[in-house]
């Protein structure tokens, strides 16, 4: 018989964690799933480590694919031919608490919906791997049955930014297949896609306030991560935003001021990675890229709603100017702060 979930992991260089997640599906209260793991021609022995879980357990199937492609198609390749009448996601170096199948079951047998949507843990590990602080980022439960409702809940849920995600999320299979919803080939950021071509037209979701998935983030590096794509791939983000909500019939000030307050978030946050010498931006490139992106339609669209309070709400009005000057200052400004003072970085974002 056919599993009632279908758990989805993308596998890649993660042999240091990889068996604490599965050991974490394996411990699960509830027993009728089957995991999906894909080795995306990992390195190191995290392959092996798959290959070992499936021969003990017969719930647990490996893929190996031929040529890494990332994770965006690692799940691709197995989601819609998953057996599974609902879905989950869970990354490589991420746990579930064992109670979330039973309790994201036993939640669409008594109210049946084409998504639960829960909350999680966020924790915080140093370069050595000992967890510093935890961060836990929840939704109020609600039975949804009509889509003017979900479409109002989905943008509190992106202001908790709990939208994006796929892992705090169970997904219905038939549903998905109607949707035709996939992950894009993008650098970061193809999560929140995903998510919005699934919920464009959806009626019902379960939100719980609940939160059995614990989200690791390693922290601690100096450098971090430099992604050459950011501002692109993020303001495709706001662009779909935007067209979810034009769909929607839901272009309202309040609406928009919103999405204006995410892009102004995002935009600094292009401006101060343009800072960091692996940008290999000079001054002079960075106030020509400022100039270009307040002469794109996006900008247009939603410079009249540019306002706010708190540290975002300041940024917002001082991009309204489109002074340049003023603006790379602010994001220099921010560089310096996210790298000297990042708790002071943490408070303010």
């Amino acid at each position: 018989m056919a599993p009632f979930i279908s758990i989805v992991m993308p596998v890649y260089n993660v042999e240091k964690y990889i068996e604490k997640s599965i050991q974490s599906v394996l411990a699960q209260t509830f027993t009728d799933f089957e995991l999906l793991l894909v080795d995306d021609c990992s390195p190191d022995n995290s392959g092996k480590i798959c290959d070992t879980f499936a021969k003990m357990d017969d719930r647990i199937k490996v893929v190996h694919l031929p040529q890494n492609g990332g994770v965006a198609n690692a799940r691709n390749t197995v989601m819609i031919p998953a057996d599974g009448e609902y879905l989950c996601f869970l990354d490589s170096d991420d746990h579930f608490d064992s109670d979330m199948l039973e309790v994201l079951a036993d939640s669409v047998k008594r109210n049946p919906a084409q998504a639960v949507v829960f909350g999680l843990i966020e924790e915080y590990y140093n370069d050595n791997d000992i967890l510093k602080s935890t961060k836990t980022v929840t939704c109020e439960s609600k039975i949804i049955k009509n889509k003017k409702e979900l479409r109002e809940e989905i943008l509190k849920l992106e202001a908790k930014d709990l939208y994006g995600y796929p892992c705090n999320k169970m997904y219905n299979v038939a549903y998905l297949k109607e949707t035709k919803a996939v992950f894009p080939r993008m650098r970061f950021n193809e999560d929140i896609i995903f998510n919005i071509d699934y919920f464009m037209n959806a009626e019902s979701c379960n939100l719980m306030n609940f939160a059995p998935y614990h989200y690791v983030k390693h922290t601690g590096s100096t450098t971090g991560s430099f992604i050459p794509t950011y501002y692109k791939d993020i303001m495709v983000k706001i662009d779909r935003l935007y067209s979810q909500l034009e769909y929607w019939d839901m272009l309202t000030p309040e609406n928009l001021e919103f999405l204006a307050l995410r892009y102004t978030r995002y935009f600094f946050s292009a401006l101060e990675r343009n800072c960091d010498k692996r940008s290999k931006m000079s001054h002079r490139d960075r106030k020509k890229f400022f100039k270009e992106a307040v002469k794109n339609p996006r900008y247009i669209r939603l410079s009249k709603h540019l306002k706010g309070s708190g540290f975002i709400g300041i940024l917002a009005k001082i991009l309204r100017t489109k002074n340049s000057d003023l603006c790379l200052m602010a994001g220099r400004t921010i560089f310096v702060v996210k790298r000297f003072l990042p708790k002071l970085f943490t408070r303010l974002s």
